[in-house]
């Protein structure tokens, strides 16, 4: 179950990142600028976040072989942060709203139905997506180049041409281009290469003036579909420490630094063939969310030695360890322990990371 929801997530969330990554800055003037100029113009320029109903496609292929076409229709209010995608793929049909506060995903044929507070993602409410830009661009300058590749014309809209690339060019990294609408910063295409995969997204109708109605945002679900709470498919429940290290079987590094704040601690009980317990412990500072760190058991059955996209070996606390700089995330094996760190904002930089985690004490160190 939690891998048919993990693969549906995939396939939305590539086309709703695709849409929203690269919108909301009115911002001219960047062609020509480095990389970094460019980034930093984009941070210090004031804008409004951007509300437009979309409509293209998603392609996904696979040593040169188309695997998934899926159509997307898009709406986005800028003002209130609320959003709804739909998706068509295969004539399968699914829909995902975020109400604000909610997060509810419906798929159509298969009869099931997600829902989700949407404060458990731990994202600022309302994030512009100029926010959203930056904070992608923060995450990617220091292992990727970032190039202005000119002006052009496409689907109607003049847009500027960016590319990143890796600069470890013996790295396995993925590579991106953008064409983006710099009047509202909105992508009009997307291309992502990754070893022998690729992906496309093509908006061929964007409307900056869109029409709302009291029912946009909202999910007509059929009442023979039960409506299950994510959290609950995923046994992801509130404990305490000690819970914790009883789920655990041991106890485990923890923070005690007068920075940062522990708000809560989160008990995930995974079903199936990899099942697991793992806890997370969240830190934020003036209610701001800040890092968070994942701990389960480091059993051969649960550990994958295979790198991901974007992640590099790195050493941690002395011992070796990974960093996947795409979500700021830190991994290392101690005690018998999976650790996993994870900044939430671009401040958090590998070697704040480090740092951070060099401070971890197990309790009776404390």
């Amino acid at each position: 179950m939690i891998v048919m929801i993990k693969n549906g997530w995939k396939l939305i969330g590539a086309a709703l990142i695709a849409g929203s990554l690269f919108a909301g800055c009115a911002e001219k003037g960047l062609l020509g600028m480095s990389g970094d100029d460019m980034i930093e113009k984009i941070i210090t320029a004031e804008s409004e976040p951007a509300s437009y109903y979309a409509e293209g496609v998603l392609k996904m292929w696979t040593d040169e072989e188309i695997t998934n076409t899926m159509q997307v229709k898009e709406w986005v209010d800028g003002r209130t942060g609320q959003q709804r995608i739909e998706t068509e793929d295969n004539g399968n049909v699914s829909y995902a709203v975020h109400n604000g506060s909610e997060i509810l995903i419906y798929e159509k044929e298969a009869k099931t139905a997600f829902s989700m507070d949407s404060s458990s993602l731990q994202q600022e409410p309302n994030q512009t997506q100029k926010q959203m830009l930056v904070d992608q661009l923060e995450r990617m300058r220091d292992t990727h180049n970032v190039k202005m590749l000119g002006q052009e014309e496409l689907q109607g809209h003049e847009v500027i041409h960016i590319e990143l690339t890796p600069k470890d060019n013996n790295s396995l990294v993925m590579s991106s281009q953008y064409w983006v609408d710099p009047k509202k910063w909105m992508v009009v295409k997307a291309t992502s290469t990754y070893g022998d995969t690729r992906s496309e997204v093509l908006y061929d109708l964007i409307d900056y003036n869109p029409k709302f109605t009291d029912q946009t945002f909202t999910l007509d679900i059929p009442a023979d579909v039960e409506v299950k709470n994510m959290n609950d498919v995923m046994n992801t429940k509130e404990v305490t420490l000690e819970e914790a290290e009883q789920a655990l079987g041991q106890s485990f590094l923890q923070y005690g630094g007068k920075d940062l704040e522990l708000s809560r601690i989160e008990l995930t009980s995974s079903l199936g063939e990899h099942s697991r317990d793992e806890v997370t412990l969240y830190y934020v500072k003036n209610n701001k969310p800040e890092v968070s760190m994942t701990i389960f058991k480091a059993t051969d059955e649960n550990m994958d030695e295979q790198l991901l996209p974007e992640e590099k070996k790195i050493t941690v606390r002395e011992k070796e360890g990974s960093y996947m700089s795409i979500i700021r995330n830190l991994s290392w094996s101690e005690e018998d322990l999976r650790y996993s760190v994870m900044g939430d904002s671009g401040a958090w930089t590998l070697e704040k990371l480090q740092a951070w985690a060099k401070e971890l004490k197990l309790p009776d160190q404390s």
